[in-house]
């Protein structure tokens, strides 16, 4: 829950680093094996009827970081499947083909632009149409992380939250969270994004704040309303707790909280009082401390890469152009030049 205002809180230098992600990558050509391994990560579950017009054959490739396990599953027949009670909340995404969903009594048809949405505790079938194959993302939801973003985004209580029911991802706010999902967590795992914290939590967050706009959890209305406005000197109590520690894997939520604010006034008082969000004046600040690590970096020894992944920037086109749009020249020519006047200060000598 927010903080009330008042002095931000340091991190706990004794949590911890957070929890590495595992992954998991299976093969398998027997039913049990693999029903056993999907719901070892996912929620057991049983396949309920199985058509193969040859050898039976399952695909599994998953990564589970910090409140969320997702991964491709793959089943070469054309098979039901029904998983008794939904551990969290999960959520369900077809590749291909179209799925016909069943949960709490409620019958939901889903393509390839949808995705569908089950509630904790609640049963879960899905039936497979004639000549399509079970080929699915899946995405298993921690409900204490799911509840704790919405309280922190709406910064009240949120008792009872709810996620059920099928998912419009045709729309664009629809499109660019299921490009988020599969282009984070159906890539070869575990990737280097996902191994640094930096990256990884954030992208957590944006996963689920993501999941929770774009479907009624009961608290719709409280997510909707304006947010209150905020105070100059607590937009300046966060901007300077990212100043100090930039190099945490920073969310809205645990700047929000340093702030003593919800994440909506935090985005209002950043738009408002310094004509950003807090997510861009991170990206800004991080930006700042490549440079300063460039400046001096010895280049026969390090890379621009090493060094723009270890502040999280890991896709090197755009963090270059955005670089060279905030320093007037290509991070390359920074280290370059810092080479150069290294081996000028040592020939002096």
């Amino acid at each position: 829950m927010p903080h009330s205002p008042g002095r931000p809180s340091q991190p706990d230098p004794g949590a911890g680093p957070p929890t590495p992600p595992t992954s998991v990558e299976m093969h398998s050509a027997d039913v049990e094996e693999a029903t056993a391994e999907v719901g070892r990560l996912f929620h057991p579950h049983e396949l309920t009827r199985v058509e193969t017009t040859g050898t039976f054959e399952a695909d599994l490739s998953a990564v589970a970081t910090g409140p969320i396990v997702a991964g491709r599953i793959r089943y070469n027949s054309n098979s039901d499947l029904y998983c008794p009670a939904i551990d969290g909340f999960h959520v369900n995404i077809p590749i291909a083909g179209r799925l016909i969903s069943e949960s709490a009594g409620v019958r939901t048809t889903i393509d390839e632009l949808d995705g569908v949405a089950y509630d904790h505790d609640a049963d879960a079938r899905l039936v497979t149409p004639a000549a399509s194959q079970l080929n699915i993302v899946a995405l298993k939801f921690n409900r204490d992380a799911v509840e704790n973003v919405l309280a922190d985004i709406v910064g009240a209580p949120v008792p009872g939250v709810h996620l059920r029911g099928s998912l419009n991802l045709s729309a664009r706010d629809g499109l660019a969270w299921r490009s988020l999902v599969l282009n984070t967590y159906v890539a070869a795992v575990p990737n280097a994004m996902l191994t640094n914290p930096v990256v990884a939590e954030p992208l957590n967050y944006s996963i689920i704040a993501g999941l929770l706009s774009l479907i009624d959890h009961g608290h719709t209305d409280a997510l909707e309303a304006a947010a209150p406005a905020t105070a100059p000197v607590a937009i300046r109590r966060a901007m300077e707790f990212i100043d100090a520690h930039a190099e945490l894997p920073l969310t809205p939520t645990s700047i929000a909280r340093q702030a003593g604010l919800s994440v909506r006034s935090l985005q209002r008082g950043f738009r408002e009082h310094v004509g950003l969000g807090p997510m861009h004046y991170l990206r800004t600040v991080r930006m700042h401390n490549v440079h300063r690590d460039l400046l001096a970096a010895d280049p026969a020894t390090t890379t621009v890469a090493a060094i723009a992944g270890r502040w999280g920037f890991y896709h090197l086109g755009r963090f270059s152009a955005d670089y060279k749009r905030l320093q007037g020249h290509s991070p390359s020519e920074t280290l370059k030049a810092t080479g150069r006047t290294s081996w000028g200060r040592r020939s002096n000598r």
